[in-house]
């Protein structure tokens, strides 16, 4: 990673090691922006590099952290618009009203986004803090006024001026006055269909300013390649992959101490009146008696009380993959996408309901590790990654097995797209049977054969023209069959 992305600046950077080795730390917190910065990198505001924006916890975390500044005006305009006309006013606006509300946002607000340091992000809120009573919440400091009231102090928290910071906004309270009015102004003339701005015939503009240019025609060319492989996730996801490996979050992961709570149950009244806000109607049409196929625990058992005191838990559903164990299928699809990697197959999935807690368990998982992020955990993985699932309470997991089982599925990933890719073939091999005569829906499918997936043999392409003719319509009986199956569940 430091040989090929010496212009930005990851956990892997000799940078961040010497600043761990140095500070001693247990752990690191290191942000997408940190890593996507080059290591040289100096906040406008305190004008702190980055060997100096460093900072130790108290918990003894690294702290590596760049915020994106934004005027808090600009998250006015949306949400005024629904106190003043509903929440459904985008629905019954006039035509091309909500057109114009970002070209309000950039007119009403002083700056649009500023990269900074955490530190500098943090003091804007902290002298509205200590000043509430006095500064408008919807007030923002910029870059140079933030510089202005800071005292930047190395590999520490900014000391705050917060008397000079109360002169700066009642220098600037005028002008902040002058745009909430301005913004309330321009809703009322919204509602009244006098700014509203038609969008039509820009469609096809950035096509044309794009068509046949080198971009345009190298993107088609790519596309073109590698339509039916890997290469184009790969490419879709290199900013994911890179982050995974860039960025640090050891805050979440170390652990502090657990604190117990009293185990609480939901009295009858409780259990009966409550509705799962994620999914009230899958709640609702589950019997009493039913209970999670991975923890045992039944609807009542896997309620709990959240940290605001209300009840949480539901029940959502869960992909389990079927795996592929027909040779005969296999072989046609190594075939037709040889460009996958081809590790592990599957032919489909089930739709399997579990409760909430055992459904979270991958995405806490990858949530301590990003570069989990495309892996996948079948409901064996989830049983053996509970430590114990007790009524009322979350699990208790063990995290390294998680990770290990989340590795060991690693190719289940490429298994997805790769089936994904082939039952699109599947559907457009359906569409084609249905709409001309069998003689030439199988010519015209071989010809997709030759062009697309690159077969030349005139026979091979014939005989696997016909299986695919036969393979569509067994796999739509299938789906259907599935289908069924889950829907009784």
């Amino acid at each position: 990673m430091q040989l090929h992305f010496r212009d930005r600046d990851g956990r892997w950077s000799k940078q961040t090691k010497a600043a761990v080795l140095k500070n001693g730390a247990i752990g690191l917190d290191l942000n997408d922006n940190w890593a996507l910065v080059e290591p040289s990198w100096r906040c406008q505001s305190c004008g702190r590099a980055k060997a100096e924006i460093f900072r130790l916890s108290k918990r003894g975390i690294l702290l590596a952290k760049l915020e994106l500044h934004h005027d808090h005006m600009r998250d006015e305009v949306w949400p005024q618009a629904e106190k003043l006309y509903g929440a459904d006013w985008r629905e019954t606006a006039v035509p091309g009203a909500t057109n114009v509300l970002d070209p309000i946002e950039d007119i009403v607000s002083r700056f649009r986004e500023a990269m900074v340091c955490s530190e500098c992000n943090t003091a804007d809120g902290k002298v509205k803090a200590r000043h509430r009573s006095e500064i408008d919440p919807r007030f923002t400091f910029t870059v140079p006024e933030i510089a202005r009231f800071i005292r930047p102090r190395r590999n520490a928290d900014h000391d705050i001026d917060y008397d000079t910071a109360l002169t700066l906004w009642r220098e600037q309270e005028r002008g902040h006055r002058a745009r909430v009015e301005l913004l309330d102004s321009l809703l009322v003339k919204l509602g009244d269909g006098l700014l509203a701005s038609e969008r039509a015939g820009q469609g096809g503009l950035r096509p044309m300013w794009m068509s046949m240019d080198s971009d345009d025609l190298l993107r088609k060319g790519f596309i073109d390649e590698v339509r039916d492989d890997e290469r184009w996730s790969q490419l879709t996801g290199y900013r994911q992959e890179f982050l995974a490996r860039s960025t640090s979050r050891d805050s979440a992961t170390l652990s502090f101490g657990r604190v117990t709570s009293r185990v609480e149950m939901p009295s009858d009244e409780e259990f009966a009146a409550y509705a799962d806000p994620v999914s009230t109607k899958r709640w609702n049409a589950m019997p009493t008696e039913w209970t999670c196929p991975v923890c045992g625990r039944s609807k009542r058992e896997l309620l709990r009380r959240s940290g605001k005191n209300k009840w949480t838990g539901g029940i959502r559903e869960h992909q389990e993959y079927v795996d592929e164990r027909d040779p005969e299928r296999i072989a046609a699809r190594r075939r037709l996408f040889p460009g996958f990697a081809n590790k592990a197959w599957i032919c489909g999935y089930d739709t399997v309901h579990l409760c909430s807690d055992c459904s979270e368990i991958s995405r806490s998982v990858r949530q301590r590790n990003r570069s989990l992020e495309s892996a996948y955990l079948k409901l064996t993985d989830l049983r053996d990654c509970i430590n114990s699932a007790l009524p009322h309470r979350v699990h208790d997991l063990d995290f390294e097995e998680a990770e290990r089982r989340l590795l060991s599925n690693g190719a289940y990933a490429s298994a997805w797209e790769a089936w994904c890719r082939y039952d699109s073939l599947l559907s457009t091999v359906r569409l084609k049977m249905n709409s001309w005569p069998r003689a030439e829906g199988l010519a015209d499918l071989a010809e997709d054969l030759r062009v697309y997936h690159h077969i030349e043999p005139l026979e091979e392409r014939e005989a696997l023209s016909r299986w695919l003719a036969d393979e569509a319509f067994k796999a739509r009986t299938r789906k259907q069959m599935v289908s069924g199956a889950s829907a009784n569940l």
